[in-house]
Formats: C-alpha cells, sequence, structure tokens
C-alpha cells in the first residue's frame, strides 16, 4: 500500500519518532546494508555529477509513487536503455547493457566468466539478460560496443575477449535471454533508483535511462565504479546530462507506526473510504494552512501545511524576509496561490504554528527562529504575490488527516473540524517529508489539538494494477498523460456517463465519463438490484453533474451491452455480485424515466486495447475506426466505488467478451 522502505524502515521511523537528529533524509538514504558502507550518499551522487556538467536533483520514491514497480523475479535485468523493445517483462532491475555491467565492474572478460555471472543473476532471482538492436545486432548494445572498443581502456577496465555475438550467445546457453531493441535514442532523463528492489519501466513514447543504483549492491559491484561507468556511457553515446537519483520515502505504515510510538491513534484508510470528500486541487485554490477553523477565504482547493507556505520556509531553515518573498514567488510558479494566515482575536499572531516558531517552540527540534514577526512576515507574502487569510472561532479539530494523495486534497468545515495536511506537497517543494511529519505531529501536540491521525492512500496504485493484470495474463504498462495531450479531453458536463463499448453511437455527446454499461457499473459495484434504486443512481450521477445513460445496440436491443449481460445472466455470481431484479428494458425504462439517456450502438467489436484512465476530471473518446475499450478509473472514486472491485469486474468483463487483454494505465 503506498510507497515502502526496506532497509531504510527503522531509520527513518526513528526520525518522525524524533529520536534521532532531524538530520536531512536525503543524507540518510542509502540503499541497502550491503552498500552503506562503500556506496555513495545521494548528496555525493548529485555533487559527482555536477562536477561533470550535469544537472542532478533527488526526488523521492513517493513522488513516483504512480510510477515505480516492485522488481519481480519474471522480470529481464535488462540494459538501461530507454528505447522500444521485443520484450516486455521489464519489471526486472537496470544496469547498462544488462548483465555485461556486472562483468565489466568486475573486470571479468572471458566467456565462462560470463556465464557464470549468468547462472549467478538466475540464482539470485532475476533473468539475465543482454541486448542488440534491430539496426546493429548484437552490437546495438551502445555499452557493450564502448566497452569492445576501448572506450573505458582509461578507467582502467580491460576488454571483454570475445565480440558481441559470442557474448550473446554465451548468455542465452547459459540460460539467458536476449532482448532486441527498436528505434532511435530520444532519452529524456537518467533516474538512478537507490529504492532497494523497486525498479520502473521503460516507455519508448517518453524514454529515459533507467539505472538501478540498489541493485550494484546486490551483487556486490564497486558502487562508485558502477555509478561513474553509467555516467560516461550516457556521456559518451550523447545522452542527456540530466539526471533523478530517487531515495526511499517513509511508507504510510511507518508513519501510523511513528504516530501510535508518540501516542496518538493512528490508522490507514484508503481515497474510497473518503468518497465526496477528496477533491482536485485547484490553481485558483489557495496553499493555506492546515487549521480546521473557519475563514474569510472559500478558495480551499489548494494544498494544506502548517502554516500555509511557512511550512517550506520552517522546513528549509528559511529565516529571512528576502527568502521568505522567495518561497512565495515558487509557489506561484509552481501552480498555487501562496498564503499565510492570522486570526481575529490575536491578528497575525493568530497562526499557532508561526508563532510556536517565533517563541522557540521548536528551537530543541534544531530548527531557526525566524528574522520577522508576524505582521512583517504577512505584508512580505503579500507584497511578492500571496495572500492573507484570516480564520475565525475556537478550534474544535477532532481529527488530523494526512493526506498522500498527489494533487488531492481536503476541504475545511468550520462546523466538523479536522485538521488537514496534505504530505504530498511536502515532497512537491523538495522539503525533507520525516521532518515535515515530525513538525506538523509536534504542531498539534504544542497547541493540545487532537492525538487521532488518519493516512489516506490511494486504494490502488498504478503499478499495483499492472502488477494484478500481468497476473491474469494481461499485457498492462504505464503511460504518461502527456503522451497523449492530444486525445485527453477535459470532461464535460453534456457529455454522457457511458458504457466503455469502444463501437459506434447513435449518440455524440462522448465528454462523459466511462464505465463498465455506464451507470450499470455503480450498480453493480454497490449490490443495487432493484428498479427504484437504480432510478436514485441515475439521479445521483445527474446531481454530480454528468448525463447519466446504459445502451443497447442494433441487433441485440437493450442486451446488446456486454456488460449488463454478463451481470443479467449471472456470469458475475462466483464474484459475489448478485444478479438485477430487472431485464434489460425495464433497466433502460427506469433510467429514461428519472431522467437519464438510452444510447444504442451499431457495428462489431473490434476493440485493440484497454485504457484505464487514472488522470480526474479527464476521459478519452471513442473511435468506432480506431476501437479501444475505455475505464476512466478515477470515475469509481467519485461515486465512492470500492475501486479494487470496480477495476477486477472491469478486467473480467473484457475476458468474459473474449476483448484484448493488453492495457494501458494512464497516469497525471
Amino acid at each position: 500500500m503506498g510507497c515502502t522502505l526496506s532497509s531504510q524502515a527503522n531509520n527513518v521511523s526513528d526520525k518522525v519518532l524524533g529520536s534521532n537528529p532531524a538530520s536531512k533524509a536525503k543524507n540518510q538514504s542509502n540503499t541497502s546494508s550491503s552498500t552503506s558502507s562503500a556506496s555513495l550518499t545521494p548528496d555525493q551522487i548529485v555533487a559527482a555529477l555536477q562536477e561533470r556538467g550535469w544537472q542532478a536533483e533527488i526526488v523521492t520514491e513517493f513522488s513516483l509513487l504512480n510510477e515505480m514497480v516492485d522488481v519481480d523475479p519474471q522480470g529481464i535485468l535488462k540494459c538501461v536503455d530507454g528505447r522500444g523493445s521485443d520484450n516486455t517483462q521489464f519489471c526486472g532491475p537496470k544496469m547498462p547493457g544488462g548483465i555485461y555491467a556486472i562483468a565489466h565492474n568486475r573486470g571479468v572478460t572471458t566467456l565462462e566468466g560470463l556465464k557464470q555471472i549468468t547462472k549467478e543473476v538466475a540464482s539470485k532471482g532475476h533473468v539475465p539478460s543482454v541486448h542488440g538492436d534491430h539496426s546493429s545486432d548484437m552490437l546495438g548494445c551502445g555499452f557493450f560496443k564502448l566497452w569492445v572498443t576501448g572506450r573505458f581502456d582509461d578507467m582502467g577496465y580491460p576488454r571483454p575477449q570475445f565480440d558481441a555475438d559470442q557474448g550473446a550467445k554465451a548468455v542465452e546457453n547459459a540460460g539467458g535471454v536476449i532482448e532486441m531493441h527498436h528505434g532511435s535514442h530520444a532519452e529524456k532523463v537518467v533516474y538512478i533508483n537507490l529504492v532497494e528492489n523497486k525498479t520502473l519501466e521503460p516507455d519508448e513514447d517518453d524514454q529515459r535511462f533507467i539505472v538501478d543504483g540498489w541493485a550494484a549492491g546486490k551483487f556486490g559491484l564497486d558502487v562508485p565504479k558502477f555509478l561513474i561507468a553509467a555516467a560516461a556511457t550516457v556521456e559518451m553515446l550523447g545522452g542527456p546530462k540530466k539526471a533523478k537519483i530517487v531515495i526511499p520515502s517513509i511508507s504510510p505504515a511507518q508513519i501510523a507506526e511513528a504516530l501510535q510510538g508518540r501516542g496518538w491513534d493512528a490508522e490507514i484508510v484508503t481515497d474510497a473510504s473518503m468518497a465526496g470528500q477528496l477533491v482536485d486541487v485547484r490553481p485558483e485554490g489557495i496553499l493555506k494552512c492546515v487549521d480546521g477553523r473557519g475563514s474569510d477565504n472559500t478558495r480551499m482547493g489548494g494544498p494544506k501545511m502548517p502554516g500555509g507556505i511557512y511550512a517550506i520556509a520552517h522546513n528549509r531553515g528559511v529565516t529571512s524576509i528576502e527568502g521568505l518573498k522567495q518561497i512565495t514567488k515558487e509557489v506561484a510558479s509552481k501552480g498555487h496561490l501562496p498564503s499565510v494566515h492570522g486570526d481575529h482575536s490575536s491578528d497575525m499572531l493568530g497562526c499557532g504554528f508561526f508563532k510556536l516558531w517565533v517563541t522557540g517552540r521548536f528551537d530543541d527540534m534544531g530548527y531557526p527562529r525566524p528574522q520577522f514577526d508576524a505582521d512583517q512576515g504577512a505584508n512580505a507574502v503579500k507584497d511578492a504575490g500571496g495572500i492573507i487569510e484570516m480564520h475565525h472561532g475556537s478550534h474544535t479539530e477532532k481529527v488530523v488527516y494526512i493526506n498522500l494523495l498527489a494533487n488531492k486534497t481536503l476541504e475545511p468545515n468550520e462546523n466538523d473540524q479536522r485538521f488537514i495536511v496534505d504530505g504530498w506537497a511536502a515532497d512537491k517543494f523538495g522539503l525533507d517529508v520525516p521532518k515535515f511529519l515530525i513538525a506538523a505531529a509536534a504542531t498539534v501536540e504544542m497547541l493540545g489539538g487532537p492525538k487521532n491521525a488518519k493516512i489516506v492512500v490511494p486504494s490502488i496504485t498504478p503499478p499495483q494494477i499492472v502488477s494484478a493484470l500481468r497476473g491474469r495474463g494481461w499485457k498492462a504498462s504505464i503511460v504518461k498523460a502527456s503522451t497523449m495531450s492530444s486525445e485527453l479531453k477535459r470532461v464535460d458536463p453534456q457529455g454522457i456517463l457511458k458504457c466503455v463499448d469502444g463501437r459506434g453511437s447513435d449518440n455524440t455527446q462522448f465528454g462523459g465519463p466511462k464505465m463498465p454499461g455506464g451507470i450499470y457499473a455503480i450498480a453493480h459495484n454497490r449490490g443495487v438490484t432493484t428498479l427504484e434504486g437504480l432510478k436514485d443512481i441515475t439521479r445521483e450521477v445527474a446531481s454530480k453533474g454528468h448525463v447519466p445513460s446504459v445502451h443497447g445496440d442494433h441487433s441485440s436491443d437493450m442486451l446488446g451491452c456486454g456488460f449488463f449481460k454478463l451481470w443479467l445472466t449471472g456470469r458475475f455470481d462466483d464474484m459475489g455480485y448478485p444478479r438485477p431484479e430487472f431485464d434489460a428494458d425495464q433497466g433502460a425504462l427506469a433510467v429514461r424515466a428519472a431522467g437519464g439517456v438510452i444510447e444504442m450502438h451499431h457495428g462489431s467489436h473490434e476493440e485493440k486495447v484497454v485504457y484505464i484512465n487514472l488522470v480526474s476530471g479527464m476521459t478519452l473518446e471513442p473511435n468506432e475506426h480506431d476501437q479501444r475499450f475505455i475505464v476512466d478509473g478515477w470515475a469509481a472514486s467519485k461515486f465512492g466505488l470500492d475501486v479494487v472491485k470496480f477495476l477486477v469486474a472491469a478486467a473480467a468483463t473484457v475476458e468474459m467478451l473474449g476483448g484484448p487483454k493488453k492495457a494501458k494505465i494512464v497516469i497525471p
């Protein structure tokens, strides 16, 4: 659930508990016990790359929650190459040249030695591989070509005593796999991943080099040499001198455990349990304080952090007016309205977080006090383009929500108060997340707030969807919305909430969400089987800004909806779904009577792929000449459905109807 830590769990949990000094998390993030003494720290990697003329930054796995996958034993230990491939088992570790990286690092130059490495990789739970490409055959691996032609000679690496074809045959004979790449190199960035037993998967339409630094430790390599060789490879091949070093984040379970260690009640809840409460972050919403009281501001759709933008200054140790102005401008540049606040009883000292900071209550945690008072801070924020919010009333918060869903937030309700901490926002602004959470917890404690927390996590992450589909025999991959910008459309209130069916239709209002069977998906997921319940759902969909619909087709009338036919005839019985108490015609009449629309499809099913779209408020539109199933996964959350059950039912529907077992999961 969410992002995880392996060998760093104790270190990070101790930091959140406050038993260790609150030093920079990134400086604590070595990749495994096997490499901690010999490896470079993330800061040292950044410094070394910058000395070579690279742009380099540290990011946490939390920022890649939608993309990082668990390493799978079926995945090949493959090259870092970002191009397309004839192999789809991408969930193994990535090293330059695949297993050639191990031989290169150890100075192994013989075919016999290469065979031994192949067997060693298999014995450690990975599928060994090397690769070529369709234009240069086995010399299509740039890393091997550099090695065999002596480009690493001046770095002290002896050349292999075999050519590319001999190497490939030796690997294959010892049980390894030969992968063939296609297309041109168009990588834009190099990911150096230090999160143990996690990896990223290549996307030929949005290429990146992926170097799993933790894997060097697993195979006992000289990690600094491994990383230098990887950087030199990119440079010699003319690749991008831009790197992101991925380090572990704290997991939801660790947050809960750490808070419990401070005497809190803490539990993990999913977004499905928060239906109707989580909202998309909006650019017109202010980045505001976590304070749950009433406000003179109504633009509550921005991220929530202790003290508003003061949280950023506090975490970074910024104490000057000039620094605060720079943060104000930075927040605006990242698409949010910066703010700080006071209240009607204490003016600008009405922000409890700032009052604790300026009066030295964070001194023993290592935070320097601001060099400005509350009025000076507010004036600086306002001068730099920010907003001053004024709260009113007394604190009566009952719970602290720590929200880990990126670009989602909760909105305060002065009549049912809660503290709202958008943990994901700390990562967006490059803050030390454990320190941020310590400070948030300490703030609540020092202000006498409720020691009761709910950590909000996704019901299921995109990598988990990929893994589950592959477990059902599907081909599945993650694609970014940016690669589909010409196809993704903002949901239109005039568009019908329609079936995922990709065939032609007598309706052209395709700008609504797509769910199996249209609104039948909602009834199915909730176990609603009556006509009256179906009418209520029809009205609910309309009240939430969509045009409700179900459909038939020109050959089978209202039984032309495959999803409804499966439901009605009991094909979902073994999954625990009760059958509807109405037939297809009765269902359609009920939907129409409650204000819904009946759509009629035509033609045959020729869908080639299933798009599972997780970009909230966006959809794809069907094209009868290039058919695809379109499942708007975000809509399941909007209607408070069990998202996992919804997706399983969607996959089962495609399978039972003989559709394509090929999926693309679209992420923001």
